[in-house]
């Protein structure tokens, strides 16, 4: 790493808290512990822990300033250190190739583009907001679901690729990387945002990927991150993709994708997921080859047909308005039931509730059949002449039962 080791320099009789059991700290905690260090994890939203008796502290980049917690540990003079910076030193160097992924947008797409494409060498583990997989020549299996991508995970998620033999594992990482990488990528960082309660922009915590990278690693980047990087990607970089070709430094492959495929929205993810492919030898011709006739991942503006319906699936954790906007653009034609919301218990970041209102008030003549999910856009559904329902499958059972229509666009935020 770019910084001194911290938990390796700490002394037997060193206390460490870790802060936030909600993002990850009791599996950092218990990884510590496991290691001889004496940790402890601390809840810090409802609870203000005493931090007199602790000589390191580990912190959430997220966490607000404000925080009790993290502001007694800085009055008293505390070392306080990121989880990502944790996770790295307690990890790293690994055993097996890593690859880790950050940005503002298209982390879980280009992740499983990448992990899809790298399966064709060896066996490749992703760990993504889906869940974590297994990869064989391009065909994946869920091993385990419902971890977020807060960086402790990539503890389990190492875990489980050595377990199952993998050559590499490819981790998506909310707010940076943890320094773990032998390629660190950069998906995006166009539409920034605050977080910390508003007193960080989400791109400053995400250029961690640079500084905790360790000494050896690659760094590949989106042109739109404007920062010097060992391979970049997108219009004008090193690797690019139009729909029909895919393009490195002059030489290029045809790639044709499936029929049903929306090229706008898999663009940036497949030539994100070709630059680290490269970046780790793959020629573009092996990575044309991995891809052709890909028909796109659930929840990714996937296209389907169920008697008679054509069915397109928007819902995903990363979803925003922009992208429900987009998808309706795609939809149009025909009648149509959109299903739209979130289900807010298993998000960090809900929808934009006061734009996605304005979106549908703006376009309701588009939409035919109109489902609204979760509690806090009920309130909305007199207006918008909607039916409502608590989670994604109920609405989807909703809009099913509506006969006459041609398109199901599915747009919920969720994990899936």
């Amino acid at each position: 790493m770019h910084c001194d080791p911290c938990l390796s320099s700490c002394p037997g009789s060193a206390e460490i808290a870790v802060l936030d059991t909600i993002h990850g700290a009791r599996t950092l905690a218990r990884e510590m512990v496991d290691r001889g260090l004496r940790a402890t994890a601390l809840e810090v939203y409802h609870e203000n822990p005493d931090m007199n008796g602790y000589d390191l502290v580990v912190a959430p980049v997220h966490l607000w300033p404000g925080n009790p917690a993290i502001r007694e540990a800085r009055s008293l003079g505390k070392r306080v250190i990121t989880h990502h910076r944790a996770v790295g030193e307690l990890l790293g160097p690994p055993s097996m190739r890593v690859f880790e992924l950050t940005g503002t947008t298209g982390k879980t797409t280009s992740a499983l583009l990448l992990a899809r494409i790298l399966s064709y060498r060896e066996r490749t583990l992703s760990h993504t907001t889906r869940g974590i997989e297994i990869w064989k020549d391009g065909s994946s299996r869920i091993i385990s679901s419902g971890l977020s991508i807060t960086p402790a995970n990539m503890i389990p998620a190492l875990k489980e690729a050595k377990a199952a033999g993998a050559g590499s594992l490819v981790g998506e990482v909310s707010l940076g990387g943890c320094g773990l990488a032998d390629y660190g990528i950069l998906t995006s960082l166009s539409g920034d945002y605050l977080v910390a309660q508003g007193s960080l922009w989400a791109s400053t915590a995400k250029l961690q990927m640079a500084t905790l990278a360790r000494i050896g690693s690659l760094l590949i980047s989106n042109m739109d991150a404007a920062i010097s990087s060992d391979m970049t990607f997108g219009p004008g970089g090193d690797v690019s993709y139009d729909g029909s070709a895919l393009s490195f430094r002059g030489r290029s492959a045809r790639l044709e994708l499936g029929e049903g495929v929306d090229l706008s929205s898999y663009l940036p993810g497949i030539a994100c997921a070709a630059a680290a492919s490269i970046a780790a030898g793959l020629s573009v011709e092996e990575i044309a080859e991995a891809l052709e006739g890909f028909e796109g991942f659930s929840g990714r503006m996937m296209i389907s047909s169920r008697d008679g319906l054509s069915l397109l699936d928007n819902s995903n954790s990363g979803l925003q308005v922009s992208g429900i906007s987009h998808a309706l653009d795609y939809a149009r034609g025909g009648s149509l039931a959109l299903v739209a919301g979130e289900e807010a218990q298993t998000v960090c970041e809900g929808m934009d509730v006061p734009a996605l209102v304005e979106l549908l008030r703006s376009r309701r003549d588009e939409i035919d059949l109109l489902v609204l999910v979760g509690e806090r856009l009920r309130p909305w559904a007199e207006e918008l002449h909607a039916l409502t329902a608590p989670d994604l499958p109920s609405g989807l059972a909703l809009a099913e039962k509506r006969a006459g229509l041609d398109k199901l666009l599915s747009c919920v935020k969720c994990f899936r």
